[in-house]
């Protein structure tokens, strides 16, 4: 088989370690939603419902069973807002905060166990990539 298209190159690349990354994380009972839910609140807790799934790139009705499991297991809570009853805020419990920091730390040691080390040349090869490709898109 010859080489692959670039396009196609990097589109592969970015499934398959998505799947391994999916894998590394249900190894620690989450799902990758559930730690990048539980990531987005460790940077800003308290986000509304809706705006928390547009962070993720999900649907809120996509988003709910994900909060409803965290939330089963104690690491986020939900909560009416103040000023407008109509919005629910999803909280991080201290619970929710220390699980997240395991699973992730957990999850990059298997990523750098597993993938070559990082090259800043690659990294910045990608970061104009996405630049450019998201720069077409808006």
């Amino acid at each position: 088989m010859g080489e692959q298209p670039l396009d196609r190159l990097l589109i592969t690349t970015g499934a398959a370690l998505a799947r391994f990354r999916q894998r590394a994380v249900a190894a620690h009972g989450l799902s990758a939603t559930a730690l990048d839910l539980l990531t987005v609140l460790t940077g800003e807790d308290g986000l509304p419902h809706r705006e928390l799934a547009g962070r993720l790139g999900l649907t809120p009705a996509t988003l709910t069973p994900v909060v409803d499991a965290l939330e089963r297991a104690g690491d986020i809570r939900r909560e009416r807002d103040a000023t407008d009853r109509r919005v629910v805020r999803v909280c991080l419990t201290e619970s929710g905060r220390r699980r997240c920091a395991t699973v992730a730390d957990r999850v990059d040691r298997t990523l750098q166990e597993t993938v070559p080390g990082e090259r800043p040349a690659v990294r910045r090869y990608l970061e104009e990539v996405l630049a450019a490709v998201e720069g077409r898109l808006t």
